[in-house]
């Protein structure tokens, strides 16, 4: 398990609530995974991830798994998140291998079928002026996988880049024969194993919710999963942030220009004027987290844990990964009118 910065529950710790979610993961999933257990010092945290992405990604409602692996795939590759790139890369090879072609044609700007404009439409996720941002390639019914898929993993981008390893494969000259050796034998029982719809909320309590999450309105297991997630989020960070801090990191989330190249330093800087000196390491990781995870090092790490445990670290980090994720979702809802 290639955990950094802090503490985890190992499966052989695991017991009661947690032990089950781990098992489930395990039976549905094929392998416990560091997106999950660098969660597992908060077991609502854990809970409200894994239901997110089993009845998001793994339930297939209106969109095969298959287009959802590729999303996330190429949404991990927007967020240069080396690790979630070849894992779910792993997954495309397990559910519809050709897809991975679809990708490369996608990338050249060929367009030629459906599963192409998706993938250039995640490829561009974060152009909101783009031609296929403003013009979705899915339809009413695809909504709430599709926006889910690309949430859910702008939230796991942030997470895994602060918490995991680069890689969860070897070396380059490996990768290939581990791919393979992977989708066909680790994961392909899970794979194949048929899932049950709403499986995974008897992990979370659904009437502790939060936010709206429009988009998935016409699945209500996609949306109760991201509702009890960003409820406990919101219920850790008050007890670890002060009400002001909050304020201004849910301003700065909503404002999506500094998710562009180049925009990030000034808008550090300008954040930073606002806030008390005795948060500003807080407030410059949050801002960091949101915007510029790749550029949070060792040093970040370190000067919160000059005041923080890293149960409120992993909050933090969860807390902000969400709520820019949140607003993309509703900044990519926004032109799907149909």
């Amino acid at each position: 398990m290639h955990i950094k910065h802090i503490k985890y529950v190992d499966k052989t710790e695991a017991t009661g609530r947690l032990r089950g979610i781990y098992d489930h993961i395990k039976l549905n999933f094929g392998q416990l995974a560091e997106p999950f257990v660098l969660h597992s010092l908060n077991e609502e945290l854990t809970a409200g991830v894994w239901a997110t992405l089993y009845e998001t990604v793994l339930i297939e409602n209106n969109v095969k798994r298959s287009i959802k692996e590729t999303v996330a795939t190429c949404i991990s590759e927007v967020n240069k998140c080396n690790y979630c790139a070849d894992a779910h890369s792993i997954m495309i090879l397990g559910t519809e291998n050709k897809l991975q072609h679809n990708i490369k044609f996608a990338k050249s700007g060929k367009l030629k079928t459906k599963e192409d404009k998706l993938i250039f439409w995640a490829l561009n996720n974060l152009n909101f002026d783009h031609h296929i941002i403003l013009a979705p390639p899915f339809n009413k019914s695809e909504i709430p996988e599709t926006i889910g898929t690309a949430v859910l993993f702008h939230y796991i981008n942030r997470m895994v880049n602060i918490f995991a390893s680069d890689t969860p494969l070897p070396t380059s000259k490996l990768k290939s024969l581990v791919k393979y050796f992977a989708s066909n034998f680790i994961f392909k029982k899970a794979i194949k194993k048929k899932k049950v719809k709403g499986d995974s909320l008897k992990f979370i309590d659904i009437s502790e919710n939060s936010g709206s999450f429009e988009w998935a309105n016409e699945i209500p297991e996609i949306q109760n999963a991201f509702k009890y997630l960003k409820f406990y989020t919101e219920i850790n960070i008050k007890k670890v942030l002060s009400s002001e801090l909050i304020t201004e990191l849910v301003k700065q989330a909503s404002n999506l220009n500094l998710l562009r190249p180049t925009f990030g330093n000034k808008g550090l800087s300008d954040f930073l004027e606002h806030i008390k000196p005795a948060e500003k390491q807080i407030a410059e990781f949050s801002f960091l987290t949101m915007f510029e995870t790749y550029k949070i090092q060792e040093k970040h790490i370190n000067a919160l844990k000059q005041t923080l445990t890293d149960k409120n670290i992993l909050k933090i980090a969860s807390y902000v990964s969400l709520l820019v994720s949140e607003s993309i979702g509703d900044k990519l809802y926004e032109n799907c009118e149909y």
